[in-house]
């Protein structure tokens, strides 16, 4: 019972991954017809925060995955 659940909860999240992907492809095509809008300052903050925050996560990432290798620790 328990394993005809889990496969059944597997697969709902293969529909949803694919309806959502499909959204979001349908989005990305209407949204190339659209001209490009003019960001604010606080737009461009935003923007440069967030671009910021990925990076530093991503370099804060990788530096503690080398700090977890036993060859380093």
């Amino acid at each position: 019972m328990l394993v005809g659940i889990v496969l059944v909860a597997e697969a709902l999240v293969v529909v949803w991954f694919a309806v959502f992907s499909i959204m979001l492809m349908s989005m990305y095509l209407d949204s190339r017809k659209m001209p490009l809008p003019k960001l604010d300052v606080a737009g461009r903050t935003l923007i440069g925060s967030a671009k910021l925050a990925f990076v530093t996560g991503m370099l804060a990432l990788a530096v503690l995955t080398v700090a977890e290798m036993p060859l380093f620790g």
